[in-house]
């Protein structure tokens, strides 16, 4: 059931307790003239970059996103403020981002860039007091205009926010919206739909009445429909061309426990690990093993588990981490474990302090040959100081 909101060059759904949203404004310019207009080559991979943290905003300067430069600027009075949500809901509006864009060669990262890079920028936050649930300065036909920036506000769903984002962005690539109701272009959005690119030619509409117009982009759209008519997929495939396979291996650093660090039982032991990869955040592959026994298996945006009272003597662990491509990368660590009552070696200063009193078990003692084998725990981020005794 669709809800009956309004919106601007984006989708938006109902705030609890505040009623139907309105978004409805004029409708968007196409992109400005330039001396010599360069199209960009068809084809040419893109990077969409979803700021999530806010910032200032320069007007004056055109729409530049490297410097956040943007000739709406003052509709914000100069600031975008950070999104609020937490961790998981931002990675689960990257996935359902990355998702949608899954046939094409564009790939989205929340981190800048470098500025010798040409990207899309999205400002995914708190517009302040607006009645849109985004904007986009133009329709950019040809997407002729690099490192142009839209704005998006701080949803805090994966389905809705996604699709905002994708909105606003494509309406800087140079797409315009159409009458579907299950396109990322269709002005309205419900929150039980999923919206995508479709291959389909469907009817350019000038506004939140759904009214046909013919359209600003005909140089594109008529490449793949009748006047008047869009087809999201393949403009976005001519744009950008075919999705661009990552074959990058993430990257594993173990910073906990230190290489030899020797524990006195009983000891609860973090296994902390710093992931790089350059498409971080993205859930990846997590498995560790101990003597070819697996004890963790699961998926994480980060390795950070408790390691609780593991045998007597020299451990190792070996810890394989997969992106979501498949790619790969595997380190070892080994340390000491002694029996209870033992002294620390006078070099072996580093503790725990502050560890978690509770934790999600998801591993098991094991009985056989591995009788009193540790419990896996899932645990927040632990803190270490220097102390001279545990």
């Amino acid at each position: 059931m669709w809800l009956p909101i309004l919106v601007l060059a984006a989708a938006s759904e109902l705030v609890p307790g505040a009623g139907p949203r309105s978004t409805s404004t004029p409708p968007l310019p196409p992109a400005p003239l330039v001396a010599d207009p360069i199209p960009r080559a068809a084809g040419t991979p893109e990077l969409l970059y979803v700021n999530f943290d806010g910032g200032v905003l320069l007007d004056g300067c055109g729409n530049e996103a490297r410097y956040n430069c943007s000739t709406l600027a003052s509709l914000f009075d100069g600031y975008v403020g950070p999104f609020g949500g937490n961790e998981t809901q931002r990675i689960s509006i990257l996935q359902a981002t990355r998702k949608t864009l899954a046939d094409f060669g564009v790939r989205v990262v929340v981190s800048r860039p470098p500025d010798d890079v040409d990207y899309t920028m999205v400002m995914y936050g708190d517009l302040g007091p607006q009645d849109f649930a985004g904007v986009a300065p133009y329709i950019d036909c040809e997407d002729i205009h690099p490192n142009d920036t839209s704005f998006t506000g701080a949803f805090d769903t994966s389905n809705t926010g996604s699709t905002v984002i994708l909105q606003e962005a494509a309406h800087t690539w140079g797409l315009e919206h159409v009458d579907a109701e299950f396109d990322v272009l269709n002005p309205f959005k419900s929150s039980g739909i999923h919206q995508s690119f479709t291959d389909e030619c469907h009817r350019i509409v000038a506004n939140t009445d759904l009214q046909a117009t013919a359209g600003s982009c005909n140089q594109i759209h008529t490449m793949f429909c009748e006047s008047g008519f869009q087809n999201s997929w393949q403009e976005m495939r001519w744009l950008f061309g075919p999705p661009i396979a990552d074959t990058t291996a993430p990257k594993l650093e173990i910073v906990a426990p230190l290489p030899d660090e020797v524990f006195v039982l009983p000891a609860t032991i973090p296994l902390v690990g710093a992931i790089t990869d350059d498409l971080d955040p993205q859930f990846y592959h997590i498995e560790v093993y101990y003597a070819d026994q697996k004890l963790y298996d699961n998926n994480n945006i980060e390795l950070n588990l408790l390691l609780e009272d593991p045998p007597e003597g020299e451990i190792e662990l070996r810890v394989v981490i997969r992106d979501e491509a498949g790619n790969e990368d595997e380190q070892t660590i080994a340390f000491e474990i002694l029996p209870k009552g033992s002294e620390l070696p006078a070099d072996n200063d580093l503790v725990l302090e502050d560890l978690p009193s509770e934790g999600c078990a998801v591993g098991s003692r094991r009985s056989g040959s591995y009788a009193g084998l540790w419990a896996v725990l899932a645990a927040g981020l632990v803190r270490r100081r220097r102390r001279r005794s545990v």
